[in-house]
């Protein structure tokens, strides 16, 4: 990637820490010739993306709330960790060390594909949409399981009852699904995997017991049944909208461009951040 000559660098809370991190290096990329906006949601409007690079500052949460403020926009996005995993961003380093790998220009590049979620929803038959990178968890929003009846590119897979399903990407395969007992998925791998969450066992249900990777050009329809005694809503990277009957996923066609520091590994970051370091066996 060739040097950039203007960069948004994107915050969505304020510490600090935090402050303190953004004005060092903004101050020394200036200082080099690089104009800097500086930007938070809860601060102003939603920029208009003429940059050459995003930087994104927070962990995890912080990056898909960010993306989805900014529509998941095509320019290169870099984050820095001040969260606790933060598995889809890059270690904190001192700001001069960032600013030399920014300059530097040698990354590798990771596309992670945008899941759209369409809906309509219970009683008014409105209709909503909402877009992500990481998951899309349909459940329940009582105490009551839900029915579901799911399709797979039209064609019936099962009528599920259960607390819901997570439909995520690679990039999401390592939250809520893994928990759920989902597969992790290298980011690589371009598929959508369906997770079950708590599938009543009882034989009569026939619920899915076991996740499904399908390939990412996959319509999945997923209908509610008795929604207004068992109320659904939808998760889309975080942001819930309630009384949902019917919902669309399906991918959007264009991916979040995320740089990583050149020897960045899928597998190590995997080791540290989620499985934990042991000792290798010969």
């Amino acid at each position: 990637m060739k040097k950039p000559s203007q960069i948004l660098i994107a915050a969505d809370t304020s510490t600090e820490e935090i402050d303190h991190f953004i004005t060092e290096v903004s101050s020394s990329l200036e200082n080099l010739g690089v104009h800097c906006r500086i930007w938070s949601p809860n601060a102003s409007s939603t920029p208009e993306i003429t940059d050459d690079l995003v930087i994104v500052i927070g962990g995890d949460g912080a990056l898909m709330s960010l993306l989805r403020s900014l529509n998941h926009p095509q320019v290169p996005i870099f984050g820095v960790n001040f969260g606790r995993v933060g598995f889809l961003m890059n270690p904190k380093q001192d700001p001069a060390d960032l600013v030399d790998t920014l300059l530097g220009g040698n990354f590798v590049e990771q596309r992670l594909p945008v899941l759209e979620a369409s809906w309509t929803s219970s009683g008014t038959q409105k209709m909503g949409s909402a877009a992500g990178i990481n998951d899309i968890v349909l459940e329940r929003d009582s105490g009551q399981t839900v029915h579901l009846g799911v399709y797979i590119d039209e064609i019936f897979l099962n009528a599920y009852s259960g607390d819901g399903l997570v439909i995520s990407t690679p990039a999401g395969s390592t939250a809520y699904s893994l928990a759920a007992g989902g597969p992790v998925v290298h980011p690589d791998v371009e598929g959508v995997i369906v997770t079950p969450l708590n599938a009543h066992r009882p034989v009569q249900f026939h619920s899915l017991q076991f996740p499904v990777v399908l390939p990412l050009d996959t319509t999945i329809r997923v209908v509610g049944e008795g929604v207004t005694k068992r109320p659904i809503r939808v998760v889309v990277d975080g942001e819930s909208f309630s009384d949902i009957e019917e919902l669309r996923v399906q991918a959007r066609g264009d991916s979040v461009r995320l740089l990583r520091p050149v020897g960045h590994e899928y597998i190590q970051s995997l080791l540290t951040r989620i499985i934990g370091e042991g000792q290798a066996r010969p």
